[in-house]
C-alpha cells in the first residue's frame, strides 16, 4: 500500500517579502471528475467573507474611537494582548484542522493558519498594514492514517509597526509563535483569495484522511478555482484521483503540480510512485534524479535533514547535515538555532556559544530565548 504524501499550509507569524507566482493552466484544461465525485459546489460552505469575518465582540473594541487613535505600535500591542492574552498563551493549539477567523476566536484554539487568519483580520479591523505571507521553512510531517502530510508555513508581518528612539523611520514587526521555525528571509506575499485556497486545501486534506472523498473533491476544486497559481492542491487533488483509480488524469495534474511548484518535492515524489507502480522505470528514475539533483542543492533539504538526525539522537550526522546548509547559505537563523542545539549535546560548547552570539547578533531575540530555555540545565 502507498503513502500518500500532500502539503497543507500551517503557519508561522514571521517576516516574508515577495516573490514571483508560478504560471497557472486554464482551469477548462485540467481534468474535473465532477461526476465520479458528486460534485456539488454548496459542500462547500465557507466564502472569503466568512473566511475573515470576525466576531462582533472582538470586532468592538478592536474598533472602538480610542484604539483607533493609537499609534500603529501601540494598536499592534493592544491587538496582541486583546487575541492572544499578553503571554501569548490564551489560545491552544489544535493541528489538523483550519477554521475561521469567527469559529477559531469563539473555540479559542486553533491550528497556525487560523491563527493567522484571525490576526490578519483583527488587524485589517485595527487599520494595521498587515500582510499574509507564504515562507520556506525545514520540512515537517504530520502523518494522518495513510496520508503523509508536509506542512507549508503562511505567516502575517506587520508594516511600519514599530518605533524606536534611536530610529528615524518605523519598523516591521513580526510575531513568532513557533520560533523553531521563525524565518526573516523573503516569502510570497498572499492575498485573500490564495489564503481562501489554503484553508480549502487544508479542509480538503482533512476530509481525504477521513475518508470523505466527496467533500475533499469539492474543496480541493474550490481551492483551485479561488487561486490557481497554488500549485499544492493540483497534487493534492492527484493524490485523490489516484486512489480512486483515476491515473491518466492524476498524473495530468501532478505534471501541472510540478511544473507550477517551487518547490515540487511533493507532487514529484508522488509522480514518482505512479510512474513506478505503472512500470514506467526509465521516467520514474529520471525524476528520482531530478528529486536527488534538488535536494542535493536545497539547504532546506540538509536542514531538514539535520532536525530529523537530532530527533533521532544522531547529534554527529545532524551536525555534518547543518554545517552542509550552513555552507550553502547565509541568514538562515534556524540553521545557527539547531547548531547550537547539536554542537551542545556534542559536548562542544564553544561552537555552541559561537552560535548563539552569531543568532544574538542576527537580533532574532525570540529564538534565542527560546533556544536558551531548551539549553537551560542541559550543561555538556
Amino acid at each position: 500500500m502507498f503513502r500518500a504524501l500532500l502539503a497543507i499550509a500551517v503557519s508561522l507569524l514571521g517576516l516574508a517579502g515577495c516573490a514571483s507566482a508560478p504560471v497557472a493552466p486554464a482551469a477548462s484544461q485540467l481534468p474535473w471528475q465532477d461526476k465520479a465525485f458528486s460534485f456539488d459546489a454548496a459542500q462547500v460552505t465557507i466564502g472569503k467573507a466568512e473566511l475573515f469575518r470576525l466576531d462582533a465582540d472582538l470586532l468592538a473594541p478592536l474598533r472602538a474611537p480610542e484604539v483607533l487613535a493609537m499609534t500603529p505600535q501601540h494598536r499592534l500591542k493592544h491587538l496582541l494582548a486583546l487575541i492572544f492574552g499578553a503571554d501569548r498563551q490564551r489560545f491552544r493549539y489544535r493541528a489538523g484542522h483550519s477554521t475561521p477567523a469567527l469559529e477559531t476566536w469563539r473555540l479559542q484554539r486553533g491550528d497556525c493558519l487560523s491563527l493567522t487568519v484571525l490576526a490578519y483580520s483583527a488587524a485589517r479591523a485595527m487599520g494595521l498594514d498587515a500582510q499574509m505571507q507564504e515562507v520556506r521553512v525545514p520540512v515537517s510531517f504530520d502523518r494522518r492514517g495513510q496520508l503523509d502530510v508536509v506542512n507549508q508555513h503562511v505567516n502575517v508581518i506587520f508594516r511600519r509597526a514599530h518605533r524606536e528612539l534611536r530610529d528615524s523611520e518605523a519598523r516591521d514587526v513580526v510575531v513568532d509563535f513557533d520560533p523553531d521555525f521563525a524565518s526573516r528571509r523573503p516569502g510570497r506575499v498572499l492575498s485573500e483569495d490564495a489564503v481562501l485556497a489554503r484553508y480549502y486545501n487544508n479542509v480538503a486534506t482533512e476530509h481525504l484522511a477521513n475518508g470523505r472523498r466527496e467533500l475533499a473533491y469539492a474543496h480541493f476544486k474550490a481551492a483551485i478555482l479561488a487561486d490557481p497559481a497554488y500549485s499544492a492542491s493540483y497534487g493534492n487533488l492527484a493524490v485523490l484521483y489516484r486512489d480512486a483509480g483515476l491515473a491518466p488524469e492524476a498524473e495530468q495534474l501532478l505534471r501541472h503540480a510540478v511544473a507550477m511548484g517551487d518547490p515540487a518535492d511533493v507532487p514529484m515524489h508522488t509522480l514518482h510512485q505512479l510512474l513506478s507502480e505503472q512500470g514506467r522505470t526509465a521516467e520514474a528514475q529520471r525524476i528520482a534524479r531530478a528529486l536527488a539533483a534538488g535536494r542535493e542543492r536545497d539547504p532546506y533539504h540538509w536542514i531538514s535533514l539535520g532536525v530529523r538526525h537530532l530527533e533521532d539522537g544522531e547529534v554527529r550526522r545532524a551536525i555534518d547535515a547543518l554545517e552542509h546548509a550552513r555552507e550553502m547559505a547565509t541568514g538562515f537563523d534556524e540553521v545557527h538555532r539547531y547548531l547550537a542545539v547539536a554542537y551542545w549535546r556534542a559536548g562542544e560548547a564553544g561552537k555552541a556559544r559561537d552560535q548563539i552570539a552569531l543568532l544574538a547578533s542576527s537580533g532574532d531575540k525570540a529564538g534565542l530565548a527560546k533556544l536558551r530555555r531548551k539549553m537551560q540545565g542541559a550543561q555538556p
